[in-house]
């Protein structure tokens, strides 16, 4: 089984023998997997909205205590959103994609189903937290605002960070960055990247420690 560079990173870590990890975007669940062989011990909290993956989801793991799925997408505010699934059936999300997209990753995502789904904020589904890791494909700063009451508690954070604006609306890398640093984390490292046929570097997987 591959594991990400960002989750061996993950590994090297001081964290609790048992940590709580928050999957956003759990998807069928294949990191939740990988982060159960890393750290046998722990907790997978994992949040899909995708009506089609969280059904997939929730059956991989039947009869895992340790993993508990959630039919939801994370963000700042509870309320009900359209989640735009793409042509690649296991990519969707609450923002649509940009022309960008196109010009930076060398394919332009078209829309091809759209899904009511419900949008919680972390901080009133969960009430700790060690290590959140979120692959929103655009929308993890709402969600780390969603998350403000945990992220005192936490350790790491993981999310997928854009330098260029794959969505409509997306917060970059910087955003990022500035946000979490006001609750006391600085970017450790940046993991996993996606190039242009340019090789110019569109995003990655941010790894932001608790200094």
């Amino acid at each position: 089984m591959t594991r990400e560079g960002w989750l061996l990173r993950l590994e090297a870590l001081p964290l609790p023998h048992a940590p709580v990890i928050v999957d956003g975007g759990a998807n069928k669940g294949n990191v939740a997997a990988r982060l159960l062989a890393a750290f046998p011990q722990a907790r997978v909290e994992a949040f899909e909205p995708q009506t089609r993956l969280v059904r997939k989801l929730a059956k991989r793991f039947a009869g895992d205590v340790r993993v508990r799925a959630h039919a939801l997408a994370l963000g700042e505010t509870e309320t009900m959103l359209p989640l735009a699934v793409m042509n690649r059936p296991t990519l969707s999300s609450l923002l649509p994609p940009t022309g960008i997209l196109g010009k930076y990753a060398g394919e332009a995502l078209a829309v091809t189903d759209t899904e009511q789904v419900a949008v919680a904020r972390l901080d009133t589904v969960l009430a700790c937290a060690d290590v959140i890791k979120l692959d929103l494909q655009g929308y993890e700063l709402p969600a780390l605002r969603g998350a403000t009451k945990l992220l005192p508690g936490v350790s790491v954070v993981v999310a997928e960070a854009a330098l260029l604006p794959l969505y409509a609306g997306q917060a970059l890398l910087p955003e990022l960055e500035a946000f979490l640093k006001a609750f006391g984390f600085r970017l450790d490292g940046m993991y996993d990247f996606f190039r242009d046929a340019g090789g110019r570097i569109v995003s990655g997987d941010a790894l932001f420690r608790r200094v």
